[in-house]
């Protein structure tokens, strides 16, 4: 499943996502051991691409699905 996103952005306690069809969607940074022990400013050194975001100097990966819950 391929999800388009608009908008990604990242704040102290939240990965946020912004759909084209303006569902916003977010994944808890704590539940994350390598996101939850990275500095700020590793946090903001993120790449996406259509199936998620990247953190490579935390080797890291979030793919967008892992945004939408499950019923």
């Amino acid at each position: 499943m391929t999800m388009n996103v608009s908008k990604v952005w990242v704040d102290s306690d939240y990965v946020h996502i912004l759909t084209d069809g303006g569902q916003e969607l977010r994944e808890r940074i704590a539940d994350y051991p390598r996101l939850r022990q990275a500095s700020a400013e590793a946090l903001q050194d993120y790449e996406t691409d259509r199936y998620g975001i990247s953190w490579r100097t935390l080797n890291e990966d979030l793919c967008f699905e892992c945004f939408v819950p499950v019923a």
